[in-house]
């Protein structure tokens, strides 16, 4: 008993012996040999607590990645004891097996010593014991009814579950049927929605863990371990498997951002399948041969001998290329881990059936057109709504969609609605309870792939016809900014000419007699429109003022310094004539002042017009954008005009020897600016070729419907 004098009074002393805190001790130091040589002397002290997590020496020991020292401390205990050390649980119900699935680095042998020990253990017990004993290991199941191949499962540990499957899956029970089933479930979820989101996992335990073994986890349950019976399973908050894959945009190749082109290029060329076997160390480097979910291997469709051998040849090449440049290695990767995903989704979308339970409380025909009532101020509307809808707010929060079909389309998972629509054409038409559909889930989002992908349907006319529960269409729900993420696009003018684009993207989908639908509120989509994005067009006229403002500061000072160099001819000049007027750099000189002078007075009237210029909401839709793309090309041309007449300036002033270094150093630094002005505005130069497509394109269809004109009031020769 302590002091009462203020301080805090300790009962019972310690929790750990002298002998156990010093094994505490060599475990922090790592030192293994220590470990070892103090339960030698203190053999009991392994069937006690070593931590305050109740785990034993024995679980601690597997810490060391050693299966010597662990075979070493079970030899230590007698066959009695050696089974209660086994066996003993720690305060959250994991066994010492239960903790070897969460190792990195699985050791084969470590698995098969304990499944050893145990047999042996399990054999001397008195006949009397035996009923008591309860499950083996690998049945076990913790305080969330996880047994240790389901725990593997969840932490992605791959290995193990090819081990302990191929090994002693068959020992575990007394039929196939019983071990499935004692594994395939725990008291959240089942194995192959762990299996699936098992990625979570390694942000908080193990960060080697990622989503490409996730994904060979989930397609080795489902050839191993019957997934058909797991698909339509649902975990503690009410997601399937599916839905959780859909929900990971960064799993698919639809959702991967490829800007440059040689990327693009290296990824299309890089070898689709690897013919590495899976290593058991959990990494992600190489993955086995291509095997069907449902089928297993295609033994029977190999490729002919000499194709084989090109395609080793070219694997063997991009191996050698990635292990040189780690670009090309992270890139083979991320296609595999596409790979993975689409094959797995592909078989989920197969066995699953929940777009069969659609909304069908409104049919559409049932429908009437509800136009505005009477023409009234939008702005006072507006703050009419405002008070309404924050009273409101608390009910109307976005929440989950319940299909894999809408999560999909949410996060724009083009594989996935893809796979729907071919496996299950009639899913198109499917309806959630608040009577949306796969459009209006899509256009919400802003997910352009899924519109696109929706409009090469047959059935896409069908869909702009759907109003929702709340009286909202297509149109509607592309007005609001709910769910709006933001744009890709520089500067607040492009990010709502992005949203009028999609706006009017939805209006050529949705029927004419829409157009004037109204919702509950009594508000049309333009309506709509004008209210929701009020903040984003007062952010935008704001920066195009300001964006005007100091470009055409800067043109009408590019045009001055090209105005003076005008009258500051290079070399002088004699009696009116200027001295390097034979010169040909004196020429281009010449001409670049002049298109500098130009295009700089050019970017000053497009920057003008925008300044004075009305800023309504449509303006930005198409006039004030275009204005601004032509002043940003003018300056452009105008400041690379100057730098030329300034390199040509040089050239004239300053003449130094050919085939010399001093020479060859000015001319490059002349040069210098225009290079890396030129790079620095490279994106302009990739617009360049889509615009000339657009302008193509146009004219083809204006010189087609001209075309047609004339064959259409052209008589025939014999009459």
């Amino acid at each position: 008993m302590g002091e009462k004098s203020g301080e805090i009074e300790i009962e019972g002393g310690s929790t750990f012996s002298e002998a156990m805190r010093r094994a505490q001790n060599a475990y922090w130091a790592q030192d293994w040999k220590a470990f070892r040589q103090i339960f030698e002397k203190n053999k009991k002290e392994l069937l006690n607590n070593f931590d305050l997590f109740e785990d034993s020496a024995l679980t601690i020991a597997t810490h060391s990645d050693d299966p010597k020292l662990l075979q070493d401390l079970l030899e230590m205990l007698s066959e009695q004891d050696r089974w209660l050390a086994l066996t003993k649980p720690n305060c959250r119900g994991n066994t010492i097996l239960h903790n070897i699935a969460l190792r990195k680095r699985l050791s084969v042998r470590m698995v098969e010593l304990i499944f050893k020990y145990e047999n042996q253990a399990a054999a001397t017990l008195p006949k009397e014991e035996e009923k008591k004993r309860g499950p083996r290991l690998l049945e076990r199941k913790n305080e969330r009814g996880e047994t240790p191949l389901f725990r593997a499962a969840a932490f992605g540990n791959l290995k193990m579950l090819q081990h302990v499957f191929a090994s002693h899956f068959v020992e575990a029970a007394q039929s196939e049927v019983d071990a499935l089933k004692i594994h395939q479930y725990s008291k959240t979820e089942t194995i192959l929605l762990a299996g699936t989101n098992s990625q979570h996992f390694g942000l908080y335990f193990n960060s080697e863990i990622t989503l490409l073994i996730t994904l060979y986890v989930a397609l080795w349950i489902i050839s191993k371990m019957n997934g058909r019976s797991l698909v339509m399973e649902l975990n503690e908050r009410k997601f399937t498997c599916l839905e959780l894959l859909a929900s990971l945009p960064q799993a698919f190749r639809s959702n991967y951002p490829m800007e440059s082109s040689p990327t693009k290029l290296v990824y299309h060329l890089l070898p689709d399948e690897r013919y590495q076997l899976i290593e058991a160390t959990n990494s992600s480097e190489s993955c086995g041969h291509h095997t069907d979910i449902e089928t297993g291997p295609h033994e029977s469709a190999k490729p002919p001998i000499s194709a084989r051998y090109l395609s080793r040849i070219n694997y063997a090449v991009w191996s050698n290329l990635a292990e040189v440049f780690r670009g090309i290695e992270s890139l083979w990767k991320d296609k595999r881990k596409h790979q993975l995903a689409k094959s797995l989704a592909k078989f989920l979308v197969k066995h699953d059936f929940s777009w069969q339970i659609s909304s069908s409380s409104r049919p559409t025909d049932d429908l009437q057109v509800q136009l505005p009532p009477v023409l009234y101020n939008v702005e006072k509307r507006k703050q009419q709504l405002e008070r309404k809808e924050q009273k409101e707010d608390d009910q109307n929060k976005p929440q989950h969609y319940r299909t894999p079909l809408f999560v999909a389309a949410s996060t724009g998972i083009e594989e996935i609605v893809d796979l729907f629509l071919k496996e299950h054409p009639m899913s198109i038409n499917y309806m959630g309870k608040e009577g949306h559909n796969i459009l209006q889930i899509a256009v919400r989002h802003r997910q352009l792939k899924i519109f696109k992908l929706l409009r090469k349907n047959p059935l896409f006319s069908s869909l702009g016809y759907r109003i929702s529960v709340a009286n909202c269409t297509a149109l509607h729900e592309v007005a609001r900014m709910d769910y709006y993420r933001g744009s890709s696009q520089p500067g607040a003018a492009f990010k709502l000419q992005d949203e009028l684009k999609w706006y009017r993207r939805v209006e050529k989908v949705v029927p004419n007699h829409l157009h004037l639908h109204c919702d509950n509120q009594a508000l049309t989509a333009k309506d709509v429109l004008e209210m929701e994005h009020h903040d984003m067009l007062e952010k935008a006229r704001e920066w195009i003022k300001q964006t005007a403002k100091s470009c055409s500061t800067v043109a009408i000072l590019v045009a001055t310094v090209v105005f003076a160099a005008a009258y500051a001819i290079p070399g002088g000049n004699e009696a009116g004539t200027p001295v390097l007027l034979s010169s040909p750099v004196f020429i281009f000189f010449t001409v670049m002042d002049v298109v500098a002078l130009a295009f700089a007075l050019a970017s000053v009237v497009m920057f003008l017009s925008i300044i004075t210029s009305p800023f309504e909401l449509w303006n930005f839709h198409k006039s004030l954008p275009r204005k601004l793309n032509l002043g940003f090309t003018f300056l452009f041309l105008a400041l690379t005009s100057t730098m030329l007449a300034f390199s040509a300036t040089i050239l004239l002033t300053i003449r130094l020897p050919w085939k010399k270094w001093p020479s060859t150093l000015v001319y490059s630094a002349a040069f210098f600016p225009v290079t890396i002005f030129g790079l620095i505005e490279f994106p302009l130069y990739r617009k360049i070729p889509i615009l000339i497509h657009k302008v193509c394109k146009k004219a083809m269809k204006a010189i087609n419907a001209t075309g047609r004109v004339v064959k259409r009031f052209k008589k025939p020769k014999n009459q």
